[in-house]
This record gives C-alpha cells, structure tokens and sequence, in this order.
C-alpha cells in the first residue's frame, strides 16, 4: 500500500524536459504525476534496492521557493523525522525524508484509492450517496489513527505531543481494500508556515481548523478530535459544515465554531447520533471528548446499537463497484512503460559443492553400509528376493500394489522351482513356532512355581 491517491483535481504539472516522465530522482524513478498542493509536488514512483526488489511509493517533493528557506526546511525536517515513530494501519507509513538535486523531498506509502475529498467529489458527480455505515466507519477509523499518534511516548516515557493540525478530508486516504488511512502527519507546522505567507486562496484548510487553532491558540489532541467531528458531520449532513462563498470568511466561520443542527437522514437514533457529533463539535475544547478514543468508543457503541455493520471489506467492493477500478488500469499501465528492473546478481549455488582434489591426491569413498546378518531377508547376489514373500502370503487388504514388490537386484537367471522352496519356508516357520511355544512354557511354569513358593512361605510364617 502507499501514500496519496488520485484527487481528480489538481493542476497541471510542468512538462519542461526536465520534468519529463518517466525520471529518476534520488533513489526513486517518478513515473506518474499524482497532484500539486500549495508547498509540494506529487508522484507515484518506483523504489528499487540494490538487489533489484522494487516496491511503489509516493514522492512528495517540496517545491523549490520552500526547500531553499532554511527555516521552513529546518521546520519541516525536524517534524518528518517524528514520522517513522507512527507505525499503525491507519497511518500512512513514511519511509525516507531527503534533499536531492536541491529538492527536499517525502517517501510515503502509497495508498491504491481516493483521498476523502476525491471521492465525495466522485459520489457527487455519480449522485450516489456514501452510505451511513461506510461513512461512520471511516470516521471510527481516523479516530483510532489519532488516538495511537495522540498517546505515543518517547523512549523516556515523555509524551510526543503529536497533534496532527491538518485532519481534513484531502488527508484521509481509502484504498480499493477499503483500508483507510489519515496522511501528512509531522508536517502541521511546516504546512502553517506556508499559510502564514501564502495567499488567502492557499490556506485552504479553514474549514477544519478547531476554534482554538483558527484563533492561533496552543493545540492538543482535542483539536484533532474537533477537526474529526466536522468531517463526521459533513458525511451525514451530505453538505460543508462552513459555507466557502458566505460573506464570513472561513478562518471567521472556524473562529466562530456555529454548529448548525445536524439534519436528520432517517438514520436508527437520530438523537443518540445527534449528540454525540455535536459533543465532539463544542467549541469549548473542555466540553469536548476529552480523547479520540472516547469518541470512537461513542460511534463503536451507536454502530452496535443502531445495527450498522462497518465493514472495510464491504467498503471496498462498494468503491469498486461504484467508482470502477480505472486508477488502477491507469497506474499498471503507467507502470508497464518503466525499463525493466535490473536483475538480482547471481547468488552461488546453493548445492554443497566437494573441495576439488590436489594433484596426486586419491579422493576416498566412503564403504557402503553393511546389512545386518540378522535381517530376516538373505539377498543372495544371484537372486532377486521378493520383499513380502510369496504372493499367497501377502494379505488381500494390501492390495496387488505391494504383492511381487521387490528390492533393487538384477533379476537371476537361474531356474527356480517354487515348491520345494515353498515347502521349506513352512517348515521352518512351524519349527520357529514350536521353539517359541516351550519357550513360552519354561518361563511360565517358572513364573507360577516361584509365585507358589512365595505363597506357601508366607503361610508358615503367618501360622508360627
């Protein structure tokens, strides 16, 4: 799985030589361009390792005018490096943060779907609704992301602080698996500065921001859980929470934090449903679910309650089935034109192989092993020995498969006759049994004569 997925919307990348595809970059090869944001530039690339194993990445790279100020990649590389400590299936993994031909760049797993965002754009062009238990999993699922990079400690045992800043629907990520995975953590700051100094059109963002965080207040993990609460509320309300074209700016309407009623869609206990959203949208942040996983116990609970199955397998043939699987025809095929990887060197046999011998040198060989002289089959070398005996003595349940078996000898040539062969072999089995039915008696006249002894010795002494 990887990193960022298809959001339809993005502008149009350079197509200058130099940005042509595909294009090695560092260790990477980019071969498909994935979207453009306000500080960065994205494409799906190929990983290969010096033994030629390849997997698929996403590579964020970092556009020019942000990887050349010192405080923005200072910022950027000292939150990056929190990211490999969040290993958890709801957050995308981010194996390697680098600079390579002046361009700071991200290595993130690459996640084989639709941002959020794309795909309520997607069910808006289709008029196919999300439905409820799809839409209420999903939110379950950021809050359990949250909630592990919330409570993760450093080696001492001290809390990381993680507080993700930016849980938008742009960052929520949902594979063709229906995996769902919340991206860009340990870049918020990084992502605040490029608001500071870009245009109003780039901050983007305001339409999640928490009260506290619109008002550029300290944040914790209650922020992240507000944030959660407005993309819940808009999945069930089917509209944004903000109004991007209202005279309020949207940095006012989060500062604000008016949380209109959540409209009622048929949905089990629209009033359990009704309160648990609007306790996660408080604009007090003490009146807020103290933790994202007090939140998603809330949801787990009305999802038991209401009978709604959320099920990630469910999820992904409903993606499947409705958006159809072009993006991954598309990628396949982008992939096809990359040069083949090269071949992994050659690896010496993994057969023993004998020390060759010096010169002069006799190579010894080992005797074969000798057979026991007291096995009931003699193998005469001019003879080939059945190894059941005569086919009359092999029972019928064996089956013919095993009657006439034989041991690897060369056949004889000599002429046989059977009977008196025969004759032999039962006589000397009738003497074999004779001699082990007197045996048989000696030890048991033995056994019963001591035991009388016994007996009558015990007798004398307990009648003295």
């Amino acid at each position: 799985m990887v990193a960022a997925s298809s959001s339809g919307s993005s502008p149009a990348l350079p197509t200058s030589e130099e940005n042509a595809l595909p294009r090695k970059f560092g260790p990477y090869t980019l071969f498909e361009p994935v979207g453009r944001g306000g500080m960065a530039e994205l494409f799906l690339a190929r990983a290969e390792t010096e033994l030629g194993a390849t997997r698929l990445v996403v590579v964020k790279l970092i556009l020019p005018a942000f990887s050349d100020d010192p405080r923005f990649a200072e910022m950027l590389i000292h939150e990056a490096k929190l990211a490999p400590r969040l290993s958890h299936r709801h957050i995308v993994q981010v194996p390697d943060l680098g600079r390579d031909q002046d361009r700071l760049y991200i290595a993130m797993e690459y996640v084989e779907g639709f941002d959020l965002n794309a795909l309520l754009r997607l069910c808006t062009e289709k008029s196919e609704g999300l439905p409820a238990q799809h839409a209420l999993g999903i939110v379950v699922d950021i809050l359990e992301g949250l909630d592990y990079a919330h409570r993760r400690l450093t080696e001492s045992g001290a809390p990381l602080g993680i507080v993700h800043r930016d849980v938008s629907p742009s960052n929520v990520l949902i594979s063709y698996d229906g995996e769902v995975k919340l991206c860009d953590f340990g870049i918020a700051h990084a992502n605040d500065l490029v608001r500071e100094e870009a245009s109003e059109a780039l901050k983007g963002k305001a339409g999640y921001m928490s009260p506290e965080h619109a008002r550029a207040e300290a944040l914790d993990a209650r922020s992240d859980v507000f944030a959660a609460g407005i993309i819940l509320w808009e999945l069930l309300a089917g509209r944004r929470l903000y109004r991007s074209k209202s005279d309020v700016p949207l940095l006012e309407q989060a500062r604000r934090a008016e949380i209109p009623p959540l409209p009622d869609k048929g949905l089990p206990d629209h009033a359990e449903l009704e309160r648990i959203v609007h306790k996660a949208l408080a604009p007090n942040r003490d009146d807020r679910y103290a933790s994202a996983s007090a939140f998603q116990r809330d949801l787990e609970a009305y999802l038991a309650k209401a009978g709604l199955l959320a099920s990630r397998l469910k999820l992904g043939e409903w993606i499947a089935e409705t958006f159809g699987t072009k993006l991954i025809e598309k990628r396949r095929a982008s992939e096809c034109r990359l040069p083949k990887s090269a071949p992994p060197p050659p690896r010496p046999s993994g057969a023993v192989r004998s020390r060759p011998a010096a010169t002069g040198e006799s190579v010894r060989v080992p005797p074969a092993p000798r057979v026991p002289a007291d096995l009931s089959i003699a193998i005469r070398q001019e003879e080939s020995v059945p190894l059941f005996g005569p086919a009359h003595l092999v029972p019928e349940k064996w089956g013919s498969s095993l009657t006439g078996s034989t041991m690897d000898v060369q056949p004889s040539t000599k002429v046989v006759d059977p009977k008196p062969a025969e004759q032999t072999q039962h006589k000397e089995t009738d003497d074999e049994i004779l001699a082990w039915a007197r045996k048989r008696g000696y030890v048991t006249f033995a056994f019963f004569f001591c035991c009388a002894v016994l007996v009558a010795t015990a007798w004398m002494i307990l009648t003295r």
